[in-house]
């Protein structure tokens, strides 16, 4: 597998759940000032990452995850001057609408093809089941994408892209006390509706030179701990940062707790919870640990390894 080492990684929040125009920058993530941006950026229920590394393979990029809306996702890359057609590849975590929903309108403004990297599994209907009934199914419309010039690459197995970018394949299940969301269902081939275990979320993992791993996870519906720990064994080294979303708003308080004190033994330089990890988990994690702790905000851009001021 050869995985290389970026010298420079630009992690920027293209879509999450949460805006701030004065939450201040730290050493390790700008903020986006009133004005910064072509015209105001927008929050709202989803995520999307535009990941830049350099290295000694040159410039590469990969865009993670659409959000729910192409709206959402179109106006930002706009604010922000970020060119559909600059994107090289695409990845996407799992099969959830919150992280797809906006592929459709991004290929219809890109108007080109482009390599969509996901798990064969992300294909299948899914749906939650709340106390007033089922939400979805929704399902990735492969033939529709496909048209409009998706070009689906699977894997189950840990796959590098574009040198740098590390897809870490179906995540082992470690943890005692990261169990799967029993609200989450997925409709089998077969036609049966099941619990959803998720086969198909996999992180993103970036090496960088001197620094160690950045995890990158979408909703870590896998749980965020097995999702590092699996990390570190593909990656061998030290996790410098862990970035995502970590679906902790609807555990119990034991599974929350010892999720974060597991992320404070990680002592990585940066933790940044986004999306769906849920306000009360995100509080606690600004208590717990303390300046390695980042809050999320749309616009941010997480800066590791050699990067000019």
């Amino acid at each position: 597998m050869d995985w290389r080492e970026a010298e420079k990684v630009r992690i920027r929040i293209l879509v999450d759940n949460y805006i701030d125009v004065f939450e201040p920058s730290t050493d390790l993530v700008k903020r986006v000032t009133p004005g910064q941006a072509k015209k105001p950026l927008l929050a709202g229920h989803g995520y999307s990452l535009f990941i830049e590394a350099e290295g000694e393979e040159g410039y590469h990029n990969i865009l993670v995850d659409a959000s729910h809306s192409p709206d959402l996702l179109l106006h930002n890359l706009e604010a922000l001057e970020i060119d559909p057609n600059s994107v090289e590849t695409f990845f996407l975590t799992h099969g959830h609408v919150d992280h797809f929903g906006g592929l459709e309108g991004f290929l219809k403004a890109r108007g080109g093809g482009i390599e969509v990297h996901t798990h064969p599994a992300a294909f299948l209907p899914k749906l939650v089941v709340t106390p007033r009934g089922k939400v979805g199914p929704w399902q990735l419309p492969k033939d529709d994408l496909e048209a409009l010039g998706a070009q689906f690459v699977t894997n189950k197995e840990p796959k590098v892209v574009n040198h740098y970018f590390l897809l870490s394949g179906e995540v082992p299940r470690v943890t005692p006390f990261e169990k799967p969301w029993p609200a989450a269902r997925v409709i089998r081939r077969d036609g049966q509706e099941v619990l959803d275990s998720f086969e198909d979320e996999q992180s993103l993992v970036i090496k960088v030179k001197d620094q160690g791993l950045v995890v990158v996870a979408g909703c870590s519906h896998p749980g965020i701990i097995n999702m590092v720990k699996h990390a570190q064994e593909l990656g061998k080294d030290r996790v410098s940062a862990v970035i995502g979303g970590f679906h902790l708003g609807v555990v119990t308080g034991d599974v929350m707790e010892g999720t974060i004190l597991h992320l404070k033994e990680l002592e990585a330089d940066l933790v940044v919870p986004c999306h769906c990890t849920g306000f009360r988990a995100t509080s606690r994690m600004s208590q717990v640990l303390g300046p390695t702790f980042a809050v999320n905000c749309v616009g941010s851009i997480v800066q590791l390894g050699t990067v000019s001021p």
